[in-house]
């Protein structure tokens, strides 16, 4: 194998969070804050493994990132100041944001994904604060500072039996707040609290996908602008034969460096903490042997995937659902995610 090249850099700067959410996946995360010296390590053996000026994805994660603000600043000025040709990202829940942290990620290009599960009775039974209570108000709070500061974002929802038949509520919710531009369904992964909750099944993810489309169909014409769907954005680029197989698939590739709070590396965020997915760590650099190692368990557990006719539009489905799911063959609900992403896009180019 070549030496790996790390195309897509994720920054657990904290495995703690404000929230504790029925699902989530981050809870067994190393618990410590992580500090400047190990954030701009990860960042530093990322560019030294790519060629001159080759774009690379910088992630900032958690447990909740908007924790260790301190730390992300210094990332991004340090990004900045040496001009790394970096693609910026948090995925937050929202509810730390302040006219001053969204203005200065907006002003240094930051894309801000925030989490939401529906509508406030939908989203309350799975996004919950630590004292058991639902979450919503927090999160809206956050998305009107991000809204009166003139700032888009997309929203990341996860799917489980609880809210599966609610999806298009998430629609809703978007257009109500008129700074949501891109919608992604994550389907329930069975790490960490995810292991005590149930996935949608195949029909059930079907028919409230069509539902999410249509709504989507429908009040876009009200709105006179269209959010968009990641899944179906990920077709649409297959349709062009633009992307490769599994292309999504970083850890697969051996392009991921998954760090945590101690500067451990891991190939992907929902396997931070099991040793089987360990790849290095920041000081000494990433091992080739794991790296292959886990590239090719990744690789060969997916072989379903080439079996199947949808699989060059479908691109191939995500290990750490399928790996969580403790399915012996495909994921079924999200296998029918993507058959009606495929579909929707078919239909849109007629």
């Amino acid at each position: 194998m070549q030496t790996p090249k790390i195309k897509n850099l994720v920054l657990s700067l904290t495995g703690q969070c404000n929230f504790a959410c029925r699902y989530c996946y981050a809870a067994e995360h190393d618990k410590n804050i992580m500090n400047v010296e190990t954030a701009l390590a990860a960042i530093d053996l990322a560019v030294s493994s790519l060629p001159v000026n080759e774009k690379f994805i910088i992630q900032f994660s958690g447990g909740e990132p908007l924790l260790n603000f301190k730390v992300l600043h210094a990332a991004v000025s340090y990004v900045q100041k040496n001009k790394m040709p970096a693609v910026l990202q948090i995925q937050t829940n929202g509810s730390l944001l302040t006219d001053q942290i969204a203005q200065y990620l907006f002003k240094n290009k930051v894309a801000i994904g925030v989490s939401l599960d529906g509508k406030p009775n939908v989203n309350d039974k799975l996004r919950l604060t630590k004292d058991g209570k639902g979450a919503t108000n927090l999160i809206l709070h956050g998305l009107e500072v991000l809204r009166r500061n003139n700032i888009s974002c997309g929203l990341t929802c996860v799917v489980t039996a609880d809210n599966v038949d609610e999806l298009s509520g998430i629609v809703d919710m978007a257009y109500f707040l008129g700074n949501v531009r891109k919608i992604g369904f994550d389907l329930l992964r069975g790490q960490g609290r995810g292991s005590g909750l149930v996935p949608p099944t195949e029909a059930q993810m079907l028919k409230s996908m069509e539902e999410v489309y249509a709504r989507v169909e429908q009040l876009s014409q009200l709105a006179g602008y269209k959010i968009s769907i990641s899944q179906a954005e990920r077709a649409k680029l297959l349709c062009t034969e633009s992307c490769r197989q599994f292309g999504h698939c970083y850890a697969m590739n051996g392009e991921a460096a998954f760090v945590d709070a101690s500067g451990k590396i891991y190939a992907c965020s929902s396997l931070i903490g099991n040793e089987d997915f360990y790849l290095g760590n920041v000081q000494d650099g990433l091992d080739n042997a794991l790296v292959e190692k886990v590239s090719n368990k990744i690789f060969q557990s997916m072989s379903f995937c080439r079996e199947c006719a949808d699989f060059k539009l479908c691109g191939g489905g995500c290990f750490a659902r399928w790996y969580g799911s403790g399915e012996k063959v495909a994921y079924k609900s999200e296998c029918a995610m993507k058959r009606i992403s495929i579909k929707m896009i078919g239909e849109s180019e007629k």
